[in-house]
């Protein structure tokens, strides 16, 4: 068993040997609970075992890295808001999904009573797209996503855990091994869990009715176009005419292809946009909202904070 220590730091966990694992007491001071964290060159595991006696309050951060996460509820129920992407969103026994959300607030909230237990993957989007990419051909449109730093979430389709993944969780830490063997361990079972992962969410996708060769080429070209006109989006007749496909295929293929609908990508869109010219530091807050059609720069500031959880003034400071 590793060494149980009460708190733990950024630092610290940095300064872990890769192929390592160990156990901390929980950091949040209202409740009661042990971590167990590993670290390899590719990934931070986090095994998340915590005894409540009432709701807990609320905790928010903002999580300043961009990463994927693998998330799996294996005991209790939680609540998670992730800027933009999840509103108290519930993570029931059984619930998993994988979410990229790079630079977002995010809120958790512990509901009711008795343990709760919540693995985590965090990933680096270089290697979740080497994944997706090298193994997974019909994973290729969310590697498309992480190569631009758009946000998705994908849902577990069904309720509860398969037989499969409730043994990989019991038998997760069973073995304590050497650190050059360790680092093959960990890696080795983390591939095991996205490749079990990947199966149970690829077979959602199977539900949706096939779209056509030529109106899927229809559906990029809609992209294509929204992205062009950016500063003056266009309405979605005008948008149906330009790419020549009725309004309901448009709408229900959109979504289909890229998770969002015309109106919510636009909004993503500028706000990623205006995300890129703040860090770049050339133009005021003011003359970034005009740039991007915004009438008012409090309409912007307000868009802003409600996707990203933060100011626009405070990327500056």
């Amino acid at each position: 068993m590793e060494e149980v220590v009460t708190a733990f730091t950024i630092e610290q966990l940095m300064a872990m040997p890769k192929g390592s694992w160990r156990e901390f007491h929980s950091p949040l001071k209202d409740r009661t609970g042990r971590m167990k964290i590993a670290l390899t060159d590719a990934f931070c595991i986090v095994d998340d075992t915590v005894v409540t006696d009432t709701d807990t309050a609320p905790w928010t951060h903002y999580n300043d890295t961009s990463r994927v996460e693998m998330n799996f509820m294996l005991e209790g129920e939680s609540r998670q808001s992730h800027g933009g992407l999840l509103e108290r969103h519930p993570y029931r026994k059984g619930y998993h999904n994988i979410l990229f959300n790079p630079f977002s607030m995010e809120t958790n909230q512990l509901m009711g009573t008795g343990t709760h237990r919540m693995f985590y993957v965090y990933v680096s989007p270089e290697k979740m797209m080497e994944l997706f990419s090298g193994y997974l051909e019909e994973m290729a449109p969310f590697a498309e996503k992480l190569a631009k730093g758009e946000p998705f979430v994908l849902h577990s389709p069904a309720k509860g855990l398969s037989h499969t993944l409730q043994y990989f969780f019991d038998s997760f830490w069973a073995r304590t091994l050497p650190l050059p063997v360790g680092r093959l361990y960990f890696e080795s079972r983390v591939m095991e869990l996205l490749a079990n992962q990947c199966h149970l969410l690829l077979e959602a996708p199977l539900q949706h009715p096939a779209i056509g060769k030529a109106d899927l080429e229809k559906i990029h070209h809609s992209r294509d176009v929204i992205l062009q006109n950016l500063c003056n989006p266009l309405s979605l007749e005008e948008l149906s005419k330009r790419v020549c496909l009725n309004e309901f295929k448009l709408k229900r293929y959109f979504k289909q292809v890229f998770g969002l609908s015309v109106f919510a990508l636009v909004q993503e869109e500028r706000l990623q946009r205006a995300k890129r010219l703040i860090f770049e530091g050339e133009k005021n807050i003011s003359a970034i909202a005009y740039e991007l059609g915004y009438a008012h720069p409090q309409h912007f500031q307000r868009a802003f904070k409600q996707r990203f959880g933060v100011t626009p003034g405070s990327l500056l400071k």
